[in-house]
């Protein structure tokens, strides 16, 4: 071996070692460092409880805190606000104005070191319910027209608990799924439900039961499609009957089943025994795979009926 040979060995053997020990000082003797985390959010834990006698949280003078932590500096980078948790318990709180006491965890290894606010105050109010009807919707911002297909839901309905203030800031109730996990054969899925605002926020301070629904889902998408409504007019009265219906209407499926339709034919409507004006609704026999969207299930035919006499003396004081 020459000494060049022997000269670079001993470059590699002192790197290995000096690798060796920094890995043994880091890992057994690293120094430790506070870390400052903003934005955690304040949960509030027995609100149920809370419920069950008939109170909610009105309101809470702070909704989130700074967290600082102890711990290892090569676990910093492994470390987010998300790892923190933040409780405040209300169950056994009074109406009017509380003082509760917050509790802080970190991750393992890690050590609350400092906290911005200690506690909180938290208003009780007597609480309300409303029957929401649970959708199902996607998360963030999904294709155009995507939506996701539902079926076997093992509940429609949800009762919402809250204080008259947080109900009227509520928009809907759903169970909201990252358009990522589907295609297009179902799945069976359990999650959480969620009340949400006008924004899709999640509106905090709220008991909804069930807490979960399971349903079957699958990638689906929406396609407004032409509309005919067939009429039908047996009659034969002193009645001039008119009608107008919506010409296109929205219908949802698999991309590759509604690809295939241009336009969808309702059910034949029979106006012959109408006498006066109506709003007749419009109603559908849909192929398999193929369903209307939502908030396009209650289309109506608008029909006017005027009786013959009436129309033509109205018409002859038009024309004097």
């Amino acid at each position: 071996m020459t000494d060049k040979e022997r000269k670079v060995i001993n470059i590699i053997l002192s790197l290995l070692v000096a690798t060796g020990a920094w890995f043994f000082v880091v890992y057994n003797y690293d120094p430790m460092t506070s870390v400052r985390y903003s934005g955690i959010p304040i949960t509030y834990t027995g609100l149920d409880t809370l419920a069950n006698r008939g109170y909610a949280v009105a309101e809470a003078n702070y909704k989130n805190v700074e967290v600082t932590l102890q711990q290892r500096r090569i676990d910093t980078a492994n470390i987010s606000s998300e790892d923190i948790s933040v409780t405040a318990d209300v169950s056994g709180l009074a109406t009017g104005e509380n003082t509760v006491a917050l509790r802080v965890a970190g991750p393992e290894g890690a050590q609350v070191r400092d906290v911005s606010v200690k506690n909180v105050t938290v208003d009780i109010a007597s609480a309300a319910s409303v029957e929401v009807p649970i959708s199902v919707e996607y998360s963030g911002e999904p294709e155009e027209n995507a939506v996701p297909l539902v079926e076997n839901m093992s509940v429609e309905m949800a009762t919402v608990i809250a204080t008259e203030e947080k109900l009227s800031e509520i928009d809907r109730v759903a169970a909201v799924i990252d358009p990522e996990e589907l295609d297009e054969q179902f799945k069976a899925m359990t999650l959480e439900i969620a009340a949400l605002d006008k924004e899709g926020n999640k509106v905090l301070n709220v008991v909804i039961y069930p807490e979960t629904v399971s349903f079957r889902a699958a990638a689906g998408y929406t396609k407004e499609v032409r509309l005919v409504v067939p009429v039908k007019d047996e009659s034969d009265d002193s009645y001039e009957r008119t009608y107008t219906a919506p010409e296109t209407v929205v219908i949802k499926g698999k991309k590759s089943t509604i690809d295939a339709y241009t336009g969808i034919t309702a059910n034949e409507i029979d106006i012959s025994y109408y006498y006066e004006d109506s709003e007749i609704p419009i109603e559908f026999e849909l192929p398999e795979g193929v369903s209307i969207a939502d908030g396009q299930e209650n289309l109506l035919l608008s029909l006017k009926a005027v009786k013959k006499e009436k129309k033509e003396k109205e018409e002859k004081q038009e024309e004097g």
